[in-house]
């Protein structure tokens, strides 16, 4: 059933998704405006910014603690939501277990990932800000995949099986195509609530 293939791969991206969108509130957060030093120092690469000034420290720092600390909530509440979503959908739901490394890899992941879009966006002559459909959606969430692939090889020091057996194919098409959806969403709310400039 799709709807389960869905909740079994949004929760699995969970901590992903809070580490790419938390940077963007806690710049809103005046107590922090003074850890908002952009992470390349204003340095270029071959006459570009390497990022520009809306990738800062303080950002790096926020979604990856906030991406860590949901994969926590999400391991202490797991068998309730399971309980929650079993209840709901009249259906046995078992959900990915996470863990805190599991966690603390998919945000790191998500946050490089998304640093290396905007390495992208600047030197294919994007504006910060500008749009760039699917690079600016998918960036992280393909950080987010492989530094979790990462984590499984070193876990189980095997690199043979490890993609089908612990992301598998399904859960990695499925985040794939809902997570444009998604991001454009929570981008407009954002964009409504005052915490974005631009729609995107």
């Amino acid at each position: 059933m799709f709807y389960l293939r869905l909740l079994d791969a949004l929760w699995f991206i969970l901590p992903a998704y809070f580490a790419n969108s938390f940077p963007v509130n806690v710049s809103k957060i005046r107590e922090f405006e003074r850890y908002g030093t952009p992470i390349d120092g204003g340095r270029k690469f071959a006459g570009v910014r390497i990022f520009g000034d809306g990738k800062t420290w303080r950002g790096f720092y926020a979604g990856i603690i906030a991406g860590t600390v949901a994969g926590i909530l999400q391991n202490v509440f797991q068998q309730d939501a399971e309980i929650l979503f079993t209840s709901m959908l009249k259906v046995p739901v078992f959900l990915p277990q996470m863990n805190f490394e599991l966690a603390f890899m998919l945000s790191l992941g998500a946050i490089l990932g998304d640093l290396a879009g905007s390495f992208i966006k600047r030197r294919a002559g994007f504006k910060q800000g500008s749009p760039a459909p699917l690079l600016d959606q998918l960036d992280f969430a393909f950080g987010a995949l492989l530094f979790a692939w990462l984590w499984y090889c070193i876990s189980s020091w095997n690199l043979n099986g490890i993609f089908e057996e612990r992301i598998t194919y399904n859960r990695f098409f499925v985040i794939v195509v809902v997570t444009p959806g998604i991001h454009i969403l929570g981008n407009i709310i954002a964009w409504m609530w005052k915490l974005k400039r631009d729609p995107w």
